[in-house]
């Protein structure tokens, strides 16, 4: 056997440490990085200090939203001296767990208690310092003293089988994130990193510049690395070795490029444990309980998630007793609501921004119902609303069902379109649709489309927003609506409507709705703004122009598409809060109705 096919074998040979050498490797390997981590903490004590980042008369701010008994026992662990107590345990138990103290099993079971307690007290007061390690190495050391607390092999095998698969889990779900991203999958991404003040290199950025190439097959090795990690189950374990082996060198090299040395201990420290539960060898000691019990647990998660997602698409589908549904020229059907629909004058419009529920503009509506005919409506495939037409989506498309909507229900009346963010140039696109029957649009921190090219801000919530729908889209079609997390905008949205906004917005037809649109908005071809005859209303949130110059020029040339514009700044408002806060909102709706009452008289 040549020397090429005996390292095959060596490094494709399953192999493990037996179930109690593994434990210690796992435990002892979990507690350097704490000994590491609480040695560092207690040398610069100062930080958490007055003044320092982690000076904790500033950081117990965070805890406004907890409890009141989880307020007052964080508040007690996090103060300067308590965490000084808690550092020097964790140290002492993870010396004592470095230590040949194998036959005291009791003892060891106690240390690696202490350490997972003491990370736990001593976090909420270190908002600087942490990282994922932390909370890598805290299941390790909490798994190891459940496993300590008994003597039963299958207690320990338990343990060891639930730090395999999270390892294996921590891999793949790190590599298909990685894997949604542009960034990783062009190769840009090594060099971008490298290049970062935090986790740069600079000698290493400047490798990846003079050898592109080689810097592009090591982003893919990476990926490769961690999206097939799973394949550690594969082959009777013979990948294991290799895969483990090459995700520890992965974590060396880190270390000593962008300083990353303590995940090296606290994600290292699980990988004895794979090679334990993938090594046939142990199969017949070996209880194998867990992945059973695992996959039963993830087989009944997944169907009830698809339950769940199909039970809230029919309760959102269902239009409620106020809604009502109108057919478009293209066969879509619209699901609107109307109040005050006797009224006279102009009927004001509702154009919503992507994501947004039909109750994002309910502080706004209801000052203006009073004397005014509003609708709400939601676009083809949000809420009620059903995609019937099966030809290519556009902007054009949503344009010109508005403009059935419009000339359904507004009849001789005139039209006024309100539009908030991206529903704002959707605004100016449906009067332009509408021509003469627009006699106004308001604008409310509206969207340039040429934005993202002149505003850096706007550019990076582009690309943040984009990265949202690739990992949201896939979730929902899994079942996993239930997992989004909501806004805190709608926390601001009148009490009796919070549910129904959260089931709109957990909904998988929803999302799938803003994901056409997103990419139809990014397809437009116009290379123009629209042009209306109608006047135009532009209020601008104050944090907006504020935190961007560059957005109040796009906003007076949003202005400039009509026949005149005015032009307001809400003060104390962001992007959501102009519409989602009831103060800043009733400030919007009396600016509208100021505005529309300036429509109805004779133009000059």
């Amino acid at each position: 056997m040549g020397l090429p096919a005996r390292l095959a074998r060596v490094v494709l040979s399953s192999r493990s440490l037996d179930r109690d050498r593994t434990l210690a490797a796992v435990e002892r390997l979990g507690a350097l990085t704490h000994l590491v981590a609480s040695l560092e903490l207690l040398a610069r004590r100062a930080d958490r200090g007055r003044g320092g980042p982690n000076d904790w008369a500033v950081a117990r701010r965070r805890l406004d939203d907890r409890g009141p008994v989880a307020r007052r026992v964080l508040n007690a662990t996090a103060q300067p001296g308590a965490a000084t107590v808690l550092h020097v345990a964790r140290a002492a138990s993870a010396a004592f767990l470095l230590a040949p103290t194998g036959r005291f099993h009791r003892s060891r079971a106690v240390a690696n208690a202490t350490i997972a307690a003491s990370s736990v007290g001593a976090f909420p007061g270190h908002v600087y310092g942490t990282d994922g390690s932390d909370q890598a190495s805290f299941l390790v050391q909490a798994t190891a003293a459940l496993a300590r607390s008994s003597r039963q092999p299958r207690v320990t095998d338990a343990a060891l089988w639930f730090l395999g698969l999270q390892s294996t889990l921590n891999y793949t779900a790190s590599g298909w994130v990685k894997m949604v991203s542009p960034t990783w999958r062009s190769g840009r991404a090594l060099p971008g990193v490298m290049r970062t003040v935090t986790y740069g290199h600079q000698g290493a950025w400047r490798a990846t510049e003079r050898f592109p190439r080689s810097s592009t097959v090591v982003g893919h090795a990476v990926l490769a690395l961690e999206c097939l990690f799973p394949i550690v189950f594969a082959g009777r374990g013979r990948l294991a070795p290799l895969l483990v082996g090459s995700a520890a060198a992965f974590h060396a090299a880190n270390a000593g490029l962008m300083g990353l040395g303590r995940f090296v201990g606290a994600f290292c420290a699980m990988q004895p444990a794979v090679l334990y539960v993938t090594d046939p060898r142990r199969k017949q000691d070996r209880s194998d309980a867990v992945p059973v019990a695992a996959a039963v647990v993830a087989a009944a998660a997944f169907a009830g998630g698809m339950a769940v997602t199909a039970r809230r698409r029919r309760a959102v589908a269902k239009p409620r007793p106020d809604v009502r549904l109108m057919a478009t020229g293209a066969g879509n059907e619209l699901a609107y609501t109307v109040r005050n629909e006797h009224a006279t004058g102009p009927v004001v419009f509702f154009e919503s921004t992507l994501s947004a529920t039909e109750f994002h503009w309910e502080w706004v509506r209801r000052p203006l119902s009073e004397k005014l005919t509003t609708v709400v409506y939601q676009r083809a495939g949000y809420g009620a609303s059903v995609l019937r037409d099966r030809e290519p989506f556009t902007v054009d498309k949503i344009a010109r069902d508005f403009a059935d909507l419009a000339a359904e229900l507004a009849g001789d009346r005139p039209v006024v379109v309100v539009g908030h963010s991206l529903g704002g140039y959707l605004a100016l696109r449906a009067a332009e649709a509408l021509g003469d029957r627009i006699q106004g649009v308001v604008l409310v921190d509206p969207n340039h489309p040429g934005g993202a090219a002149r505003s850096a801000r706007q550019a990076d919530s582009a690309r943040d927003f984009e990265n949202v729908l690739r990992y949201v889209l896939p979730s929902m079609r899994l079942g996993l609506g239930s997992l989004l997390q909501i806004p805190q905008s709608f926390d601001r949205l009148p009490a009796e409507l919070r549910a129904s906004a959260t089931e709109q917005y957990r909904d998988m037809a929803m999302w799938s709705a803003v994901y056409r649109e997103w990419n139809a908005v990014k397809d437009d071809s116009t290379g123009r703004l629209p042009k209306t005859s109608a006047e135009l209303l532009v209020l601008s949130a104050s944090a907006t122009v504020e935190a961007d110059e560059v957005q109040q020029e796009l906003h007076r040339e949003l202005g400039g598409t009509g026949d005149g514009a005015r032009f307001h700044v809400i003060g104390g408002s962001d992007h959501e809060t102009i519409i989602t806060d009831r103060v800043r909102a009733e400030v919007v709706a009396e600016h509208i109705a100021a505005f529309v009452s300036g429509l109805t008289e004779p133009r000059r």
